[in-house]
Order: structure tokens, then sequence, then C-alpha cells
């Protein structure tokens, strides 16, 4: 059992501060799993807080080894990933640089830290062979990282892979010994040599398909010759090979993306379909939560290592996206969003043909497409009809499903997806978006989305603008931000620069003034200035606003004022603001 009070917890923090690890190292060895569980996220919070390394975490690592080389110590798995966590992020500082810890304290406890962890390194090695999976997967990372003797290493490394168990195990183990060849170059040959008879060596159980690909993957860095031609099709062939029956999945049981999308209009609601994973204990700690399944981290490794070879990839994605397997198909989306420059017409070409599949379409188009969630898919200026004409097409497709209010349907992966696909429209003006544009402000359902892009509809203003105003006349005076903040009706009307809308924004400007609202005020004065001298019957509504006591109103009363005027008559004098706006308060 390990003694907390062994240890000085006063070092690396400041006079009067008081250390919290030890009471969360004392719930981490409790009974009960719920106490274990709240000392473990609350050491995350002090202790290793955005991959801290601070001296009162170098003072636990002795506690967690030790806690760790006990049998009877309950989530020791959680204590070697905490372990391998804590070593990582100490190996990534500089070691010629101190930090200022959270608590203000300069520090370089991430030397001793990466000391400690060399000098321990053997324990890694023996929970590399330990009963418990969730023991041995961050052990076997750590042993790529810590022990210094690299032949050691080597052996450690390849006698866990005959013992592995399950994919997720045999992969880990092929990518920290090509990370050990990074690491220790003068382990290249004995690396390489392994790696080879991986790949083309006698079949033995352990060397399927999932091992092949990684072989060849991480073979493919250590190579004299990068110029090999074959490695991308002998990559899709072994993904096929894979990949040729889809594995019988489990289904997802609250992935943070499903749990965010799980809210449909202020009430739960489960998605129709959901992404499956192909592993259950899903362990990656380069990439926590990313993918759905294990081989894809083998795949985005080998687009990193493939670089600026951009057709070899595109060939890679065309098979990763044209998987039978679900889980393949969706961890392809995100590599996809890596392609640097204009996507590939044949890429672009079956990313939409997954717009069936309604998870694939929401993430998609969300993450990829959407201007306004800054997507990461860049289109070729010659694609972009294709784009637009493809979204058409499938929003008619969810209208024929769902009956004509899809956009408010219930379903959070459709909804989500089809509302993304109006707004791309709307941000090329496309036409198609505009029934969707007009019942969203008439259901007032999501219509805060559709006011930001209002301004491409201008032929539409006789049908926009009465919409926007009842938008206004709905605003609480109190509550001017709530729900729907008036200044995006205001900037909508603005951009329609319809004169039937100046009446609707000077009502506004009225009511705003009268209840000292002055950011609707600004609003109002912004948009009217948008209209210039056609707003002139304004003028004298606004003129008493330059001297209004918010200076910020000042400012954009006077601008309206020279927009109103051309800048062709003289402002007011700016004089000391009251209630009255031009009168000097009494002494």
């Amino acid at each position: 059992m390990i003694n907390v009070n062994d240890v000085d917890w006063r070092a690396g923090h400041l006079p009067g501060q008081v250390c919290g690890v030890p009471g969360h190292l004392t719930k981490m060895l409790s009974e009960d799993p719920a106490v274990r569980a709240e000392g473990l996220e609350d050491f995350y919070a002090e202790a290793h807080d955005q991959g801290a390394v601070d001296p009162c975490t170098a003072a636990s690592v002795p506690l967690l080894f030790a806690m760790a080389d006990n049998p009877a110590t309950p989530d020791r798995g959680e204590i070697v990933k905490l372990l391998l966590s804590i070593g990582r992020e100490s190996l990534d500082r500089d070691p010629e640089t101190s930090y200022f810890t959270v608590r203000g304290v300069e520090s370089t406890a991430h030397v001793d830290i990466v000391a400690e962890m060399t000098e321990r390194a053997e324990a890694f090695a023996r929970y590399a062979a330990d009963t418990d999976p969730l023991v041995r997967r961050p052990a076997i990372a750590a042993v790529g990282l810590f022990l210094t003797d690299g032949r050691r290493a080597a052996r450690v490394l390849a006698e866990r892979l005959p013992a592995a168990e399950g994919i997720v195990e045999r992969l880990l183990v092929v990518r920290t010994m090509a990370r050990l060849a990074e690491r220790l170059p003068a382990t290249g040959p004995t690396v390489t040599a392994w790696l080879d008879d991986l790949l083309d060596g006698p079949p033995r159980p352990y060397a399927d398909a999932p091992v092949r690909l990684s072989a060849l993957t991480h073979r493919f860095p250590l190579a004299p010759d990068r110029a090999d031609s074959a490695v991308v099709p002998r990559a899709i062939a072994l993904l096929r090979e894979i990949t040729a029956t889809p594995a019988a999945g489990k289904p997802c049981d609250g992935c943070r993306w499903c749990e965010t999308s799980s809210r449909g209009r202020g009430r739960s609601v489960a998605p129709t379909v959901r992404p499956v994973h192909l592993a259950a204990d899903f362990f990656d700690p380069e990439h926590p939560w990313e993918e759905h399944s294990p081989v894809s981290s083998v795949l985005r490794a080998l687009h990193t290592a493939l670089g600026d070879r951009i057709a070899e990839r595109a060939d890679l994605l065309v098979a990763q996206l044209t998987s039978p397997d679900a889980a393949t198909r969706y961890d392809a989306l995100a590599m996809a969003e890596d392609i640097p420059g204009p996507l590939p017409r044949p890429v672009l070409t079956h990313l939409l043909a997954l717009l069936p599949d309604d998870w694939a379409a929401a993430r998609m188009i969300k993450r990829g497409f959407s201007a306004w969630l800054r997507g990461r898919f860049t289109v070729a200026a010659e694609d972009t009809a294709l784009l637009l004409d493809t979204l058409a097409d499938h929003m008619a497709t969810l209208r024929d499903i769902h009956g004509p209010d899809v956009w408010a349907t219930d379903n959070p992966l459709v909804r989500s997806a089809y509302q993304e696909a109006v707004m791309i429209l709307a941000d090329h003006h496309d036409p198609r978006a505009l029934p969707d544009i007009i019942r969203a402000l008439e259901t007032r359902v999501d219509e805060w989305r559709v006011l930001h892009d209002i301004d491409g509809y201008p032929q539409a203003a006789d049908r926009l603008v009465p919409l926007l105003a009842d938008g206004l006349r709905r605003i609480d005076p109190h509550r001017p931000d709530s729900p729907v903040p008036a200044g995006l009706y205001l900037s909508g009307l603005a951009g329609l620069k319809d004169s039937s809308a100046i009446p609707v924004i000077t009502d506004t400007l009225t009511w705003a003034n009268r209840h000292r609202n002055w950011t609707v005020v600004t609003s109002a004065l912004n948009a009217l200035a948008a209209f210039g001298p056609i707003a002139q019957a304004a003028h004298t509504l606004i003129r008493p606003l330059a001297n209004a006591p918010d200076n910020t109103v000042r400012t954009a009363a006077r601008t309206a004022l020279d927009a109103l005027t051309d800048g062709k008559h003289p402002l007011p004098t700016p004089s000391t603001p009251s209630d009255g706006y031009g009168q000097h308060p009494p002494h």
C-alpha cells in the first residue's frame, strides 16, 4: 500500500497553496469503483490538466508505479495508461526549457519525469506481458518510448505479437516497433527485417491481413527508396481482404458524436442510424475517440507517409470510401479532410455517393462542406456545380422520405444534414435553397441559421422582408437577444437592400431608443446606413442619436447621417450627452 504522506507535496506550490493530489491518489485505491473513477478524474484535472507535468505530477510518479506493481491494485490498466500519458507529455516538451505550471511556478519537472520513466522502463516490459489487456496495451506503447536498450525493446515487442489478443493489440505492437526504429535508429535494420518477415514471410495466424497492412505502412517510411509505386495497390488489396465481409460490429452505445446529436428541438431523440465499432475496447493513445475502426490508424499513417502524392492518396481514399465496412467508410471522411488542395474528382464523387447514409451525410456535410462550420473540404471551381446539384438531389430525396417539413424533422442526423445542405446552397446564392429559407422563417424553427445568408436573395425581398419584420415585432425589448438577436433580422434587411424594409428598421430604431437598448439601436443605425440616401426619411430620427449617452451609438449615428446625406451636409456638433441627447445637463 502506498503512503502518500511520505512525499513533500509542498514542492512546486506557492505559499498557502494546497495540493489535492494525495487525496486523489487515495481515492484511486478505494474499493468503491465510483470513488476510484472520481479520484482518477480529479488527478487528471489537477496534476495532469491539459498535459501538465508540474512538480506535483513528478512527485506522484513513484507512487503510481507502486500502484501498478501491485496486482491487487484495482483498475491497474488506468494507472498504467496514466503513466504513459504523463510520460508522453514529458517527452514532447523541450528538455532545455522550463515551463510555468498552472499555479504560476517555474518548473522543469518534465525532465525529471522522463528520467524516472527511463529508469523504471523494465516495469513497462513486465506490464506488457500482464494477463490484463488493459494493462498490456499502454505498457506496450511505453516500452517503445522509454526502454533505452534498443535490442531489448525490439525483443520484448517481437515476443508480444504472437501472444497479442485481438486486432487492436497486434496493430499496436507493429506500430510501436516501427516507432522504435525512429527513436533509436540503430534498431532500424532489425525492425526493417522484422517488418519484411511479417509482410512477405510464411503464413502465421498472427500475421493476418491487418498486421501485413500495418507492416507495409510502417515499412514504407523506412525504405531507402520511397518511390515504390506498388505500395498503394498492395495496401488496397490488403484493405479489401480485411473488409471483404463486414465485421459483426458493436453498435455505438454513446460515442461523443451521437450524444451531442441526440437532442432534437429541446427533447432527447435517438438517431436512427449509428456507426459501428469493430473493437469494443479500442485503444489508441494518439487518436482517442477519433476513429471507428482500428485499421484506420494504419491507413491514416499511410496517408501521412504518402504526403503530397495526391493521386495515390486519392486511389486509397476511393477504396476506403467504397469499403463494405461502415467503420472504414466513416473514418475515410476524416482522412479526406486532410487532402491538401481541392478534392480530386473521384474522391468527391465517392464522398457524395455516401449521402444516403444519414450518419455519413451529417458528418460529411457539416465538417466538410459547410462554410459556417469552416468545412475542411476544398472543391475545385469546376466541381462546384456537381456538389450543389448532388446536394439539391439529396435534399429532394429526404423530402420524399420525411415530408416537406424535413428542415424540422425529429431525426437529428437527417435534420443536421438537411439544414447544412440548405446553407451550403445558400452560401452560393442557389435559388434551390430559398423555399427552405422561407419555411424556416415562417415556422421559426432554427430560423437564426438562415438569417446569415438571406442577403443573397434580393429577388425574393417581397416575401422575405415581411417575414423579417414579423421576427422583429416578436422581439421582447427587455430580452432583445433571445431567442434570435434583433441584430440578425436587421442585418438581413440591410443585406436585401429593398426600400420596403426602411420603415421596419425605423420602427425598430424607435422602440429600441425608447427602451435604451443601445445594441439594437446600433444595429438599426448600421442597417439604415447601408441604404444610403434612400433612407433620408429617417434623418430626423437619427440626428439626436449623434449625442446619445452610448459612445457606440453616437459613432453609428454619425456614420448613418453621413451615409444618408452622402456626406454633403455637416454633421451635428457633439455635445455632452443627457436624456435629451442634445441638451446639456443642468448644473
